[in-house]
């Protein structure tokens, strides 16, 4: 998976200084939602500790990890925050996480014009990537990504957790996890 860092655009800086300001702080347990599937919400947060993963059901009812969130991330549902309309999926807290969160409107007036485009276009391209590498990348290359951008990943979440995430049962993750190891590719 590509990794857009954008700690280092100036909308990001100028949204985490908002955020720690003005927003609401959320505590969160592991297993609480921060956002339900079906349910509205114009809140955009930012993780200043923890871990999230976002999760849909499937047409048979299981649950498919679509991806996670670790410190220093946005997070909320961008589609339901500027549609206004329902949360295509939920954010769940996968070990205890601080989120603060403030609703998205009242960010887009203190963000100046450009801000809020390149704000609206970064999240976009983030979001198209994501899908690009979920259809086009095999699950190693995918644990690669991961594992370089949270190196800590085994210590915090379950192998059943991020082989759900990549498609593959816990079993085949540590005969993967073992070979990358061995040639030294994480």
């Amino acid at each position: 998976m590509t990794y857009l860092d954008i700690t280092d655009r100036h909308f990001y800086s100028v949204s985490r200084e908002i955020l720690l300001d003005k927003g609401k702080r959320l505590e969160l347990v592991k297993g609480d939602y921060l956002c339900r599937q079906g349910e509205k919400s114009a809140q955009i947060g930012l993780l200043v500790s923890g871990s999230l993963k976002y999760t849909s059901l499937t047409s048979n009812g299981n649950e498919r990890i679509l991806s996670f969130a670790f410190t220093g991330d946005l997070v909320g549902c961008y589609s339901a925050m500027r549609n206004k309309e329902k949360s295509l999926f939920d954010i769940v807290a996968l070990e205890s996480s601080v989120v603060y969160q403030l609703p998205i409107w009242e960010l887009d007036t203190v963000l100046s014009g450009r801000s809020r485009v390149e704000f609206d276009e970064t999240l976009s391209y983030i979001l198209l990537q994501k899908v690009i590498d979920d259809c086009c990348l095999n699950a190693e290359e995918r644990y690669v990504t991961l594992s370089q951008r949270f190196p800590d990943i085994h210590n915090r979440m379950t192998n059943r957790t991020i082989a759900a995430y990549l498609g593959v049962t816990p079993e085949s993750l540590c005969r993967l996890r073992k070979r990358l190891l061995t040639t030294k590719k994480i």
